[in-house]
């Protein structure tokens, strides 16, 4: 396997920078007719270098002033930067405004290519160096400096042999990919083919894909890295994907793929900005991130400088730490990365101290406060999205924080307050009805926010503390006297018998009697293996006694008025269409009765 390494060719327009890499590589990348007509690059273009040993792919982006829309897209997967700057013309306006771009997005490694040096003189590329190391000292920045020219093949070869010498950037990986999408076509015999880097990750041909913009799972047919088919692609790799169940058509730039479940999109988004011009509070701005482009407002938190929550025009699928451009029509006014990446109910003074924390990467304070914001508990599942981290690691944190209650089987975390919010509905279940049988299922049952195993802890704690006794595997009130088994029994039973022509259906009963489904359904067998009550379908159970009584009542109707069907059955029985049609199917099962297009006859009535 070779390390893949992805550097981006940035800089002003016509500074060599496709010229450059078609030395290096033999690839001319303003591959349209309107590039190759214009003699610019319009668009990004891929291709790589390698050794056998190391990849270089190449992610070269266009230098004008009108498209850095399309440099940031491809600006975002990098990791280096080569900034090309032609010595004859030296730092231009989009030598800067790609290095500050850079900068934003977090590359921190530059490999600073002086091209056309046969163009310019010792003095002139001399003083250059000179200008690019004031440049850089505004920048906390590694930079190397190369002399290149397309019609010397040393500085060439010299460029490659340290391009080969980069070091793979370690890319992290939570379970989960992501890969924005530079790229949607169509290959004839193929179909839609997506490019971009894959980030966060792996990804292999048997995986379903999940596109988070569409809300729809797709097929891949298969994976090419650097023009060879793969089985499975590795994080940090720039791929091109053949996927199944779309269009490309259907899919735009920025759209985002990912494994479904585990990442949620969210308009409005908490950041940590850095600013190169004036923003004011409610701006509007243009956003770019990965490689999508929309609108959105900076919404400063209590005026604070560094703090704001963005809102966009649409659901942003991101995670912590993710990095963002914001520009208007003309210039890149900042950016920033993200704390927040999901709507979390907070007040303005616990916001800001969550945003603090998270800035400092403090996730046991940012666990804390959450705590107390959800007051029915947060899901881990969420980590990689809210914290940039594994499960496991997220698991660690949260069970270092006093009275939190991590259930590792659903992965979430509980504070103090939410143990009393349940302890509050259980007391709430036992003052309605004190004969109600606790359980952690029954509990969860009635409340999807309750898992179980949170549910147990707090029942046995209650068990403890004297305020529940316990017998078999139920908790139940002090005043509870009764055998359980045969407090069950009765229960259903009478309960059924009570309610005569109109059972609800089982797990209404077990709701109303405070029961859990699964030991209700133990008692409800057992009174059907004893015939003391009927199975008509899986949602009607009716007592013997009870249907008896309902055959003779129909059998009745039949002979007073010559046959039976919904209308006159609903004339005597007062009931819902449910149960009419469920008595009249079991009337269908006696050999004596016929069926003739809903109406019922006895065999005689017909002879």
């Amino acid at each position: 396997m070779q390390d893949n390494v992805i550097l981006g060719s940035i800089g002003h327009i016509d500074h060599g920078k496709t010229s450059l890499i078609a030395a290096l590589n033999g690839f001319w990348g303003d591959e349209r007719e309107d590039e190759q007509k214009r003699g610019i690059t319009l668009d990004l273009s891929f291709s790589h270098l390698s050794n056998g040993v190391k990849n270089i792919a190449f992610i070269d982006v266009p230098g004008h002033e009108r498209l850095v829309k399309n440099m940031i897209a491809g600006a975002f997967g990098m990791d280096y930067a080569l900034l090309v700057i032609a010595s004859n013309e030296g730092i231009k306006p989009q030598t800067l405004e790609h290095l500050k771009i850079t900068y934003l997005l977090g590359i921190k490694e530059f490999l600073v290519v002086l091209t056309k040096t046969d163009l310019a003189s010792r003095n002139t590329i001399a003083a250059l160096k000179l200008q690019i190391k004031e440049l850089f000292s505004h920048y906390n920045l590694n930079y190397s400096i190369f002399e290149c020219s397309i019609y010397d093949n040393a500085s060439i070869q010299a460029l490659k042999e340290a391009l080969f010498l980069l070091p793979k950037k370690f890319h992290r990986d939570l379970g989960c990919f992501r890969y924005y999408i530079d790229r949607a076509f169509a290959i004839k015999g193929s179909g839609c083919v997506v490019s971009g880097t894959l980030l966060d990750g792996n990804l292999n041909v048997e995986q379903k894909i999940w596109c988070c913009n569409l809300q729809k799972s797709l097929g891949i047919k298969n994976i090419q890295c650097h023009n060879a088919f793969i089985k499975e692609a590795k994080s940090g790799q720039r791929i091109a994907i053949n996927l199944a169940g779309i269009s490309h058509n259907a899919l735009k730039r920025g759209y985002l793929l990912t494994k479904k479940g585990y990442l949620r999109g969210f308009n409005a988004v908490e950041v940590c900005l850095d600013l190169y011009e004036n923003v004011t509070h409610n701006s509007e701005v243009l956003v770019f991130i990965g490689s999508l482009k929309c609108k959105g407002k900076v919404l400063f938190l209590k005026n604070h400088p560094k703090y704001a929550t963005l809102k966009c025009d649409r659901a942003i699928f991101s995670v912590f730490g993710e990095r963002f451009i914001l520009r208007d029509e003309n210039k890149t006014l900042g950016g920033g990365k993200i704390l927040s990446p999901i709507g979390d109910p907070m007040k303005k003074k616990q916001k800001l101290a969550f945003l603090e924390s998270l800035d400092k990467e403090d996730f046991k304070t940012a666990f804390s406060i959450l705590l107390s914001a959800h007051k029915k508990g947060f899901g881990l599942i969420s980590a990689m999205q809210r914290f940039g981290i594994p499960q496991s690691e997220a698991i660690n944190i949260a069970s270092e924080i006093q009275d939190c209650f991590v259930s590792t089987k659903h992965l979430v975390a509980y504070g103090k307050q939410t143990q009393q919010i349940l302890e509050k509905i259980i007391h709430n279940i036992l003052d309605k009805n004190p004969n109600a049988l606790l359980s952690p299922a029954l509990l969860s049952q009635k409340h999807a926010w309750i898992v179980e195993d949170f549910a147990k802890m707090v029942l046995e704690t209650m068990h403890q503390r004297g305020l529940l006794n316990k017998e078999e595997s139920f908790y139940i009130s002090l005043s509870f006297k009764e055998n359980i088994q045969d407090y069950l029994y009765k229960s259903i039973y009478e309960t059924l018998q009570m309610q005569g022509f109109e059972p609800i259906a089982p797990y209404n009963l077990y709701e109303s009697l405070d029961i859990d489904r699964a030991t209700g359904n133990l008692v409800l067998k057992q009174l059907t293996r004893e015939k003391k009550v009927i199975r008509l379908n899986h949602k009607l159970f009716i007592t013997a006694q009870s249907l008896s009584q309902l055959l003779a009542l129909m059998r009745k109707i039949l002979q007073d008025e010559g046959y039976l069907e919904l209308n006159n059955l609903k004339n005597h029985l007062n009931l819902s269409r449910k149960y009419l049609i469920t008595y009249l199917d079991y009337l269908d099962s006696f050999s004596n009765i016929i069926n003739k297009e809903g109406r019922r006859f006895k065999k005689d009535q017909l002879c």
